[in-house]
């Protein structure tokens, strides 16, 4: 009997290692030159869709009827546009479906926890290598700030704030684990080096969604750091002008949004307006015109509108709205406030919607909405500081 019980606790341990290093695959998209990140999205959702047949479990009718509703809204903008349009744009239906049958195994949410803390060391390790080893790509010398001398982290992902979304999904399972009481001495240590992994993105955008956190969970250490950062901006203040309110970054990223402003403003027609292009790069032909004469779209908003119109975008408005109000209906007020800022205002800088790292973000906010925590009373406006 004792025998037969190691050896279904081995076979979860290994499969939960197996999973873990998996899930962790989904999050690199720049490991290798092939994308790495689908093909493992993809393996992890033919393991789940095995697991709810093998379990005889039914789809979500909740889950399943509003991705439907997605993808046969994207073939609108995509048939409309052909040849022109582009097949990457049903990737956020794969994204969600993968959240969708994730959110499904409440346990999956630990996966992800150490998943993403795999990630975060690697990227802390990438940036002290960067320095005594010598430069690798998967840090980002910061010479559109005018500080070459800083390398921020970016791990595996394309950008320093995709590797700052997994930071925050990771914390946002921190807290969770934190309001059901089931941290261990093991998280404590992790959180700390998760920190690390915070300061050294030196990415503002991820920078104000902790302080959102410390906001809600840590009002004394808010305060505190926020009159700290006060002097320190004084005491530093040519630097911190540089590294945190460089204005150069942000007239780029006008400059970037010309070809957008040309294409959608000038030359759509009703259809386009309305629907989209069905691609989310701006054709070349006009993209040559601009500045930077690239057609990539960094802004939320501009390239959602442009990818599938007015109709697209009020729509993705009204979800968040609705998903926020249903976190704040389920007294998850902390988690309310943090989906309602990253997917409405965080996106504007850099947005990640064929990112697989923003998937892995929604895929935890969805196991939080679904859970029951024994102190979501906790999630208040105004927690009693810690």
């Amino acid at each position: 009997m004792t025998s037969s019980v190691l050896a279904i606790q081995s076979t979860r341990v290994i499969g939960k290692t197996g999973m873990i290093l998996l899930v962790f695959l989904v999050s690199c998209s720049t490991m290798i030159s092939l994308p790495l990140d689908k093909v493992a999205m993809l393996g992890v959702l033919g393991l789940l869709l095995f697991h709810q047949i093998f379990q005889n479990k039914s789809f979500s009718a909740n889950s399943l009827f509003p991705i439907i509703g997605v993808a046969s809204y994207f073939l609108l903008p995509y048939l409309l546009n052909l040849p022109d349009s582009s097949l990457i744009i049903f990737f956020p239906v794969l994204g969600l479906f993968f959240a969708s049958l994730v959110s499904e195994e409440e346990g999956f949410l630990d996966i992800i926890y150490w998943a993403i803390f795999i990630h975060i060391v690697a990227g802390i390790l990438f940036v002290f290598s960067s320095y005594l080893v010598g430069y690798n790509i998967y840090v980002h010398p910061m010479y559109d700030k005018g500080l070459p001398f800083l390398h921020a982290a970016k791990g595996f992902t394309t950008t320093v704030q995709s590797f700052g979304t997994l930071l925050i999904s990771w914390f946002l399972i921190f807290y969770w684990k934190k309001e059901s009481g089931i941290l261990t001495r093991l998280d404590s240590i992790a959180y700390w080096i998760a920190i690390l992994g915070l300061i050294l993105t030196f990415n503002r955008n991820t920078m104000v969604v902790f302080y959102i956190i410390l906001f809600f969970r840590h009002r004394r250490i808010f305060i505190t750091t926020v009159v700290l950062a006060i002097v320190f901006y004084l005491y530093y203040f040519e630097f911190i002008n540089k590294l945190i309110f460089n204005v150069s970054t942000l007239n780029s990223r006008a400059d970037l949004l010309q070809a957008f402003r040309i294409s959608f403003f000038e030359y759509s027609a009703w259809k386009e307006y309305l629907f989209g292009h069905g691609n989310n790069m701006v054709d070349e032909v006009i993209a040559r015109t601009t500045i930077y004469r690239t057609g990539y779209i960094e802004n939320g908003t501009s390239v959602l509108l442009y990818t599938y119109g007015f109709i697209g975008y009020v729509a993705y408005l009204a979800a968040v709205f609705m998903f926020s109000t249903l976190l704040f209906i389920r007294k998850k007020v902390f988690y309310a406030a943090m989906f309602f800022y990253i997917f409405l205002l965080a996106q504007q800088f850099t947005h990640e919607f064929y990112a697989t790292t923003l998937y892995l973000m929604i895929s935890v906010f969805l196991i939080i909405l679904n859970s029951k925590s024994p102190n979501a009373t906790k999630g208040c406006v105004f927690p009693p500081a810690e």
